[in-house]
């Protein structure tokens, strides 16, 4: 598996709950995994362009 040369960087979160945020986004995937704040999220959901990562170790802190 060769690793990709650009990786996208989205800096607007829309919402932010304890355990997930939302952004906008386009050409993602469900189960991509993010880093926010320097903490491991995943993708658990997509509608349009909206996409919902849950953060693990959640987002309080």
């Amino acid at each position: 598996m060769a690793a990709k040369a650009f990786q996208k960087i989205y800096t607007k979160i829309e919402n932010i709950t304890k355990a997930t945020c939302m952004l906008r986004a386009t050409g993602v995937g469900n189960e991509e995994l993010a880093t926010i704040g320097g903490r491991l999220a995943q993708v658990v959901r997509i509608m349009g362009d909206e996409v919902t990562l849950q953060v693990f170790g959640g987002t309080e802190g």
